[in-house]
């Protein structure tokens, strides 16, 4: 039975802690595709391969990756049943899982996709309507581009248009999570999942995810800088952004089995 929305919440605080406490679990249990992720990645701003070469070491990356994040989510969720759970040795693996978050990610990018197309023609739609002075535009002479009345409803429109992608990016954040955790590709149904939560959601998306983005800064600064940002990534981000999110997703989660989550 689903659990009401309001029943089901998750502490910040509590996420982030999970996030740190997960980093030597999943290096316990993950070891091996850690540092096969680790190696592979800071093999490419190291030695720069070109062609054919740089085509093989991304998608090096790429599984290595897959399996990192399945791996991490199993031993999250689960903790001591992760190998109940398709979890390989020393966390090498792509298995059901790993292939049922594809399906899944490739199904919610077909929805947003779909999503944004139909915002956009609505509001180029509604743009063309408004019959704009494109001189006044170009000129930067607000006063004489429009009606006022005119220019706040496309503003309006134009903050929708923002607005729903981002509304749908953030309660369709935790799929991977639900995928691992209810054995099956869960897309769409993950809006239930965040029911309630848009807004602990977001503030934990923008604390994983800032630490990510600082490293990928660091990255474009230099071969040396690219390299540890890739060891940096793969063996302290990862499981961190694992287990803060796995936190998340269990203290949201309203789906059960028997052996399951939550």
């Amino acid at each position: 039975m689903r659990a009401q929305a309001s029943a089901r919440r998750f502490h910040l605080t509590d996420a982030l802690i999970a996030g740190a406490r997960a980093v030597p679990a999943v290096w316990a249990g993950a070891w091996g595709v850690l540092i096969y992720l680790a190696g592979v990645a800071a093999a490419g701003p190291l030695l720069r391969p070109e062609g054919a070469a740089a085509w093989v070491q991304t998608g090096a990356v790429v599984l290595g990756a897959l399996a990192a994040w399945g791996a991490a989510n199993r031993i999250v969720i689960f903790g001591h049943e992760a190998r109940h759970h398709g979890l390989g040795p020393a966390g090498l693996q792509v298995r059901g899982a790993e292939l049922a978050m594809i399906a899944a990610a490739a199904l919610n990018l077909i929805f947003l996709a779909m999503i944004l197309a139909v915002l956009a023609l609505v509001a180029l739609a509604l743009f063309g309507m408004a019959e704009l002075d494109v001189a006044a535009i170009q000129a930067r002479d607000w006063s004489a581009v429009g009606p006022p009345w005119r220019l706040a409803v496309l503003a309006l429109v134009g903050a929708i248009v923002l607005a729903v992608p981002v509304l749908l990016t953030v309660r369709l954040a935790l799929f991977t999570q639900a995928t691992v955790g209810r054995g099956q590709p869960v897309s769409l149904n993950t809006l239930g999942i965040g029911e309630g939560s848009f807004w602990r959601l977001t503030i934990l998306l923008v604390l994983v995810f800032a630490p990510l983005a600082g490293l990928v800064v660091l990255a474009g600064r230099g071969p040396v800088e690219g390299a540890a940002a890739a060891v940096a990534i793969a063996g302290l981000w990862l499981p961190f952004a694992a287990g803060a999110m796995g936190a998340a997703y269990r203290g949201l989660e309203y789906w059960t089995r028997e052996g399951g989550v939550p």
